[in-house]
């Protein structure tokens, strides 16, 4: 008896670790709205749009939200975010 219960039990655990994985489109993921996915760039983890069809200042990207508050990143790799002395365009090809 113990021994089908601990099996059981591996079954449910493994099922709820795996499942997730398995039945997950990452094309067809959502995000404050967006869809798209999540993406690596070094140690950091940025969401890229499927859209991409958001435009700002002549830039085609998206506004993102997070614990520094809200920054623009384009899809040529600029970012617009506020800094010490206010708000400036930084990174890639101006």
């Amino acid at each position: 008896m113990k021994t089908k219960t601990l099996a059981i039990v591996a079954i449910l655990i493994c099922s709820f670790l795996v499942g997730p994985k398995l039945v997950r489109a990452e094309e067809n993921e959502w995000y404050q709205g967006q869809q798209g996915s999540w993406e690596q760039h070094g140690k950091k983890w940025r969401w890229h749009s499927s859209h991409g069809d958001e435009w700002y200042q002549g830039s085609q990207g998206h506004w993102y939200r997070d614990k520094k508050g809200w920054h623009w990143i384009g899809n040529d790799g600029r970012e617009y975010r506020e800094g010490p002395k206010g708000w400036h365009w930084m990174g890639g090809p101006r």
